[in-house]
């Protein structure tokens, strides 16, 4: 085993501090901090949809995550004072609908702040999609899972929501809608890329 020298370490804490030099961000755990660091998450798009006033209703949102496959379980957050919020604790019912490329327009529809967000112009009429599925369907999405919601928590400005999967319906394959570093983005494949 080979023994380090003082001019190893030396060259070791040089590389060390010129690294840490380079921290772009290097913050406490304050609210903008954490905003700063979260907008370097590149994630697909997502709109929850749900039924309010007997129309559909869509929220795009960023937190959305597989939760298991056995039952099939996702959970999703939304701001708790929001119209959806209240749509999902009052009916215990929404869907996931994960956007794609062609769906650039609805994402920016349901991220308005304090505005309606009514997307009959966006969903696929209900006597087009299967009868098991309960919440509504946007068009063109890379997948919708409708859900129920099985349990649900306040965290702080938060509704967090674990949701049991009932039905999945995708259509043909289209390409993500991705976001991150506050844009909207396109993924390319690095596999087919090197080949």
């Amino acid at each position: 085993m080979r023994n380090f020298t003082n001019e190893d370490q030396a060259v070791r804490d040089d590389l060390a501090q010129d690294y840490c030099r380079n921290w772009e961000l290097d913050a406490g755990t304050d609210a903008a901090a954490f905003r700063s660091a979260m907008r370097k998450v590149v994630g697909g798009v997502t709109v929850i949809t749900t039924v309010h006033e007997d129309r559909p209703w869509g929220m795009t949102v960023s937190a959305f995550t597989p939760v298991c496959m056995d039952p099939p379980t996702l959970l999703v957050c939304v701001n708790r004072e929001t119209v959806t919020a209240s749509c999902i604790t009052k009916l215990q019912r929404f869907a996931v609908n994960v956007l794609s490329q062609d769906q650039l327009a609805i994402s920016q529809f349901c991220s308005r702040p304090r505005e309606d967000k009514f997307v009959e112009e966006f969903a696929v009429p209900q006597s087009d999609y299967p009868d098991r599925i309960l919440m509504p369907v946007l068009k063109d999405s890379l997948i919708t899972l409708d859900c129920i919601a099985t349990a649900t928590l306040v965290v702080n400005s938060h509704l967090v929501v674990m949701g049991r999967v009932t039905s999945v319906l995708a259509p043909t394959a289209k390409k993500p809608l991705l976001y991150g570093e506050g844009q909207y983005m396109h993924g390319v494949s690095l596999q087919m890329a090197v080949a």
